[in-house]
């Protein structure tokens, strides 16, 4: 089951109410003029949906081809809630973890008691499982590492 924003879904939405007007392909202009977005984000909601395989898209004509349409999906609010769902279970514990820890400290918590958090705290995770699980949350924008001048910490 594929996970999509809102906006993902207009587009899908769109798509499969039109068939029989565009049975082989729609082009970019037809989906920003019915969703009336901005061209940036109709590519980026196609590139997103191209990458979930539900359509393909053809850059030299602005056309794109319906690749599996009847794919089971969910619908989120928006990327934020998609993020949550991309985590695993350990992933989310570790997340939940983190943001408290960053609120006690006004928003900004040095490395060092996050890892402390997460090697000593209710996960008891290995270091390297800890490296990994702040590596992905940095990689999946859920973290954001910051140099101060007296060490690395990190926000949400």
């Amino acid at each position: 089951m594929q996970i999509v924003t809102k906006n993902e879904n207009k587009i899908l939405l769109l798509i499969n109410n039109n068939l029989d007007s565009y049975p082989t392909g729609m082009s970019f202009d037809t989906i920003r003029e019915f969703l009336d977005l901005s061209e940036t984000e109709v590519f980026d909601l196609l590139e997103s949906l191209e990458k979930k395989n539900f359509v393909g898209i053809n850059l030299n004509s602005k056309t794109i081809t319906y690749d599996d349409l009847d794919q089971e999906f969910k619908v989120v609010e928006d990327k934020s809630e998609l993020e949550k769902y991309m985590l695993n279970k350990t992933e989310q514990d570790a997340y939940e973890i983190i943001r408290d820890v960053i609120e006690e400290y006004r928003g900004y918590a040095p490395r060092y008691i996050i890892e402390g958090a997460l090697l000593y705290g209710d996960l008891e995770l290995s270091p390297k499982r800890t490296y990994n699980i702040v590596v992905s949350l940095e990689n999946q924008k859920l973290l954001n590492k910051v140099m101060r001048a007296d060490g690395e910490y990190y926000t949400i």
